[in-house]
C-alpha cells in the first residue's frame, strides 16, 4: 500500500519533483504550496497576474482560480532519480488557517504522471475582503509513494483526455456542452419558486438580519408603491377630465368658427348680389333713357317725340325697380 513521504524525504524532492519550492514550508506530512502569479475571476472572466509586493483581494462571495508558485513533476523520469520503479501521486487540502477565515476550498489530487502548475478554486464565504498575498502559502502537498503494483499503467499525459499536462499560469475547464440543449432534456429543482426571503432567514448570521431587514424594507416600499399608485390613478383621472373639457371646448369654438364663418358667407353673397343687381339694374335702366332721350330730342314730329318719352318712362321704370328689389334684398 502507498506510504505518505515524510519531511526528510520531502526535502530531497525540492528542486526537481517540487520545482521552485521553499525547504521552510515543509511540515511533517507534506509542503504547504504558495499562491502564484495568475488568478481567474469567476465573476468577472478577468485575468490578472500577481508579482512581489502585490496582493489578491476576493470580495464576499467571489470565487477566484488561482495558480500555484511551484510546479509538480510527477513524470516518471523525474521520480525515478529519487525512487527508482516508483511514481509518486498527491493530495492537496486547504490550510486550517484559510478555513478559519470562512474561506472554501475544494480538496483535490496530482495524478502520478502530472506536469505543470497546479490550479485551485477558491471562495470567500466570509463577510469581508480577503486580501491574500503572492508567495502566501495557501495549500498543502500531502505525498504518496506508489510502490510496484500500483503503479498506474498509465500515467497522466499518456491520454487524450489529459488536458491539463504541462499547465502554465491558469487553465480554464476543457468540459464542453452542446450549445443548444432543449428544455425537455434538462433536469433541476424548482429553484425559481423559493421564497428569498425565506432563504435567507433560516442562512444565518449575518444573512438572517438582512433577510429582516429587506422584509421591513419591502413592507415600506408596498405603501409607498400604494401610495404612488394612488396617486397615479388620481393624475389619470384629473387628466382625462381636463382633456375632456379641452375637447368639449375646443368642439365648442370650432362650431361658433364655423357659425361665424357661414354668417359672413352670407352677407358677402347678399351684399354681392344687392350691388350686382343695383349695377345690373343701372345699365339696363340707364340705356332706354338714353335712347328715349336722344330720340326726343332729335324727333321733329309727335311720334318721335312719344318714343322718346316711352323708352324714358321705361329706363325710369327699370331704376326705380332695380332700387326697390336690392332694397328687399337687403332686408331679406
Amino acid at each position: 500500500m502507498g506510504r505518505i513521504l515524510a519531511d526528510k524525504e520531502i526535502r530531497g524532492l525540492v528542486g526537481s519533483v517540487l520545482l521552485n519550492a521553499d525547504p521552510a514550508k515543509l511540515n511533517p506530512n507534506g509542503i504547504e504550496l504558495r499562491l502564484g502569479a495568475h488568478v481567474l475571476f469567476h465573476s468577472t472572466g478577468e485575468e490578472k497576474e500577481l508579482g512581489n509586493g502585490l496582493f489578491l483581494k476576493v470580495s464576499p462571495g467571489e470565487t477566484v482560480s488561482i495558480a500555484s508558485l511551484e510546479q509538480i513533476d510527477f513524470t516518471k523520469a523525474a521520480v525515478d532519480a529519487h525512487f527508482p520503479n516508483c511514481m509518486l501521486m498527491g493530495f492537496i487540502t486547504p490550510t486550517t488557517t484559510m478555513m478559519r477565515e470562512g474561506i472554501s476550498q475544494v480538496a483535490t489530487k496530482v495524478d502520478a504522471g502530472f506536469r505543470g502548475t497546479l490550479n485551485w478554486g477558491l471562495r470567500n464565504g466570509s463577510t469581508r475582503d480577503l486580501v491574500l498575498q503572492y508567495g502566501e502559502p495557501i495549500f498543502k502537498l500531502t505525498i504518496f509513494l506508489l510502490e510496484a503494483n500500483e503503479v498506474p499503467e498509465q500515467a497522466y499525459g499518456a491520454r487524450d483526455t489529459d488536458h491539463y499536462q504541462s499547465a502554465e499560469g491558469i487553465v480554464r475547464s476543457a468540459r464542453r456542452l452542446p450549445a443548444d440543449i432543449p428544455k425537455n432534456k434538462t433536469v433541476s429543482s424548482s429553484f425559481e419558486k423559493l421564497d428569498p426571503k425565506k432563504q435567507l432567514r433560516e442562512a444565518g448570521y449575518p444573512f438572517d438580519h438582512i433577510g429582516t431587514e429587506l422584509t421591513t424594507l419591502h413592507g415600506k416600499f408596498e405603501l409607498v408603491s400604494n401610495d404612488v399608485l394612488l396617486l397615479k390613478d388620481q393624475f389619470e383621472k384629473k387628466t382625462n377630465e381636463l382633456s375632456s373639457k379641452i375637447d368639449t371646448e375646443t368642439r365648442t369654438l370650432s362650431e361658433r368658427v364655423e357659425d361665424s364663418r357661414k354668417n359672413i358667407l352670407e352677407k358677402v353673397e347678399d351684399l354681392f348680389d344687392r350691388k350686382f343687381l343695383r349695377v345690373a339694374g343701372v345699365i339696363i335702366g340707364a340705356i332706354p333713357i338714353m335712347y328715349g332721350g336722344v330720340t326726343f330730342l332729335q324727333g321733329t314730329g309727335l311720334g318721335g317725340r312719344v318714343t322718346g318719352f316711352i323708352a324714358t318712362a321705361l329706363g325710369v321704370l327699370i331704376l326705380a325697380l332695380t332700387i326697390v328689389l336690392s332694397r328687399k334684398t337687403h332686408s331679406a
